[in-house]
């Protein structure tokens, strides 16, 4: 999946992986290939300010493609981001 990242006045254009997760995790995103992780850092780089916005933005472009809600795991432990699916959201949209 392809992401454009904003970060300060610049296009940063990283090809995600998306594999499904283990335990708690639905889900985890990690860079491609070499390239598109130097990317990665380089928009990290240039916000200065850790990666937890990088999460989001890709959640965000996650939840526009798959129209569900979709939540960041701030407390992935494994290589790359991972995320949730929002069952809650999903169960009250199906009643």
């Amino acid at each position: 999946m392809k992401i454009d990242i904003k970060q300060g006045g610049k296009k940063f254009s990283v090809n995600f992986l998306i594999v499904p997760g283990k335990g708690d995790v639905h889900f985890s995103a990690m860079a491609k290939s070499s390239k598109d992780l130097d990317a990665l850092q380089a928009a990290v780089e240039e916000r200065g300010a850790g990666d937890d916005m990088i999460g989001v933005i890709i959640g965000k472009a996650m939840e526009k493609k798959l129209k569900q809600p979709i939540d960041v795991d701030h407390s992935y432990q494994g290589a790359g981001y991972g995320f949730k699916f929002d069952l809650y959201s999903i169960a009250k949209s199906l009643k």
